[in-house]
């Protein structure tokens, strides 16, 4: 697919020199509206377990990673976030999240949702540094059913996307809807990641 050159030359690229969150640095933070109704339906996130991360923005994954590993980013191989994070999210009705992936380390998240608006919560890591990544995010789209679409504006001031899923691809039509919507929003198509879970145990 389209998007799969942009991860080829990334991985190349950091198979010696480790992850640039710089060159990955998405667009500043814009604002999302208010939408008219709630979107995501809670009852059905909160009861599925796992929930897979297929798609997202490169920097979302780099900062998701680098802050389950509490590593250096020029430590951080890109081949071994592609290809071998098997990265997860769970989360809780008492507002914890937590990512799962490189073989069993766990990241854990304090959330609170905002009290104008159902689908838009903030998170903070739980130790560490807490403003690695950490902000505002934000559901714009959703089927209820199979994925979710997660917009964040983080307190480093860079405005990235990441998806939820019961399974660990999506069909090439669900992509198309995300990436469109992803458009729609204000968002670039040239760093769009896809992440494998062909290594994985299930």
């Amino acid at each position: 697919m389209w998007y799969a050159i942009p991860v080829a030359l990334l991985c190349m690229a950091s198979a010696i020199q480790g992850l640039d969150l710089y060159t990955a640095k998405e667009q500043a933070c814009f604002n999302i509206p208010k939408p008219e109704t709630p979107v995501l339906d809670m009852k059905w996130v909160l009861e599925t377990h796992p929930l897979y991360y297929p798609l997202m923005s490169t920097v979302d994954l780099y900062r998701v990673a680098v802050n389950l590993l509490q590593k250096d980013p020029k430590d951080v191989k890109a081949s071994a976030v592609y290809y071998d994070s098997c990265l997860k999210w769970e989360i809780f009705s008492n507002g914890t999240i937590f990512s799962e992936g490189f073989d069993g380390l766990r990241r854990e998240y304090e959330t609170k949702t905002l009290s104008d608006n159902p689908d838009a919560y903030t998170f903070v890591p739980v130790g560490g540094d807490e403003d690695f990544y950490a902000g505002t995010a934000y559901t714009t789209l959703t089927d209820n059913k199979s994925f979710f679409f997660t917009v964040a504006c983080l307190k480093t001031g860079e405005m990235t996307w990441g998806v939820g899923s019961t399974t660990p691809t999506l069909t090439e039509e669900t992509k198309k809807k995300i990436l469109d919507h992803a458009v729609t929003l204000g968002f670039s198509t040239e760093d769009v990641t896809e992440l494998k879970y062909k290594t994985c145990e299930n």
